[in-house]
């Protein structure tokens, strides 16, 4: 059966909120209503980051990120949280879908999510990128928002694998063995990570580090392999070379970068041998800036159809 690792993400800012003082039965209740349940967790004095059968949720005292893969309905859970918290109580709401493999197998779509969350919460929504491409879907409130001058989050989402990547993340495989080939602590040091490898395949990550997370989650589907990698560290300058070295490890044919950043200039950035699809950057006015970009490796080698099975 076919595992949609393309995922949704879902943040939200209530200042004066401790939310990590809601305790463990609240934020279970939050994931289940998204249709997946918890796994582990880890915190320190700032981050508390749970670790999820679909994905991940970080929690702060005044905000929390949720991502959520598969057939999940993470809108059920962001709708949980404005009505627990009261919508004139919540000053920053984001809600992302990336484009998916079988939109159809999902139990809603993003315009349905948008009218949930346009209940509560009104917002503005947009597309990055064209329709028969790669592209990512966004909703963000329209109340006035004022981010930190380094508050940025960087997502790179990959597809396809090649190489050792593949083969470590399809075959049987242990945690030291992937935590060596990632070497992700060569990218991030001093940072405390809880990963999980599933059966028959699979892997997630979490690792945090005052209020700084990295995570990571691999789809490694025989036909379609993606992986997400995802990070709020404050890059400056660096955002090009932690690319680089996050495809490195991973060797994706393609892959899509989000960016968001209260910088007003955002460059797209280029990462040779891929060749930049397209790019697409908006202003919101919650304060942020998006960049949305999607990279390819151009082939001219013959490859097989994929066979399809019809269901009775």
């Amino acid at each position: 059966m076919w595992f949609e690792g393309a995922e949704k993400k879902f943040e939200i800012v209530s200042k004066g909120a401790q939310l990590r003082k809601r305790g463990l039965p609240f934020w279970q209740k939050t994931v289940e209503l998204a249709g997946a349940k918890i796994l582990s967790s880890i915190e320190n004095e700032q981050t508390l980051a749970f670790l999820l059968s679909e994905s991940s949720l970080f929690v702060w005292d005044d905000r929390m990120t949720m991502i959520t893969c598969g057939r999940t309905s993470l809108v059920n859970a962001a709708a949980f949280l404005i009505d627990q918290l009261g919508p004139e109580n919540v000053d920053l709401v984001t809600f992302e879908r990336k484009n998916e493999f079988y939109p159809h197998q999902q139990s809603t779509d993003f315009l349905k999510d948008v009218q949930t969350l346009q209940q509560r919460y009104k917002g503005k929504a947009f597309r990055f990128g064209p329709p028969d491409e790669h592209h990512l879907f966004l909703f963000h409130g329209e109340k006035e928002f004022l981010p930190e001058d380094a508050d940025c989050t960087l997502e790179i989402l990959m597809y396809n694998l090649e190489g050792p990547a593949r083969e470590l993340f399809m075959g049987s495989q242990t945690l030291e063995r992937i935590r060596e080939i990632i070497r992700m602590e060569t990218i991030f040091p001093e940072f405390r990570i809880d990963d999980y490898l599933f059966q028959p395949c699979g892997y997630s990550a979490n690792a945090i580090k005052d209020e700084f997370y990295f995570t990571i989650h691999v789809t490694p589907e025989e036909h379609g392999s993606y992986v997400s990698f995802e990070t709020n560290v404050r890059l400056g300058d660096r955002v090009g070379d932690l690319i680089r070295s996050v495809l490195e490890v991973f060797q994706p044919r393609s892959f899509d970068v989000v960016y968001f950043h209260p910088e007003k200039e955002l460059k797209a950035i280029d990462v040779p041998p891929f060749i930049q699809r397209n790019y697409v950057r908006q202003s919101l006015s919650c304060g942020y800036e998006v960049g949305f970009s999607s990279y390819y490796l151009k082939s001219a080698d013959a490859v097989l159809a994929v066979p399809l099975e019809a269901n009775p």
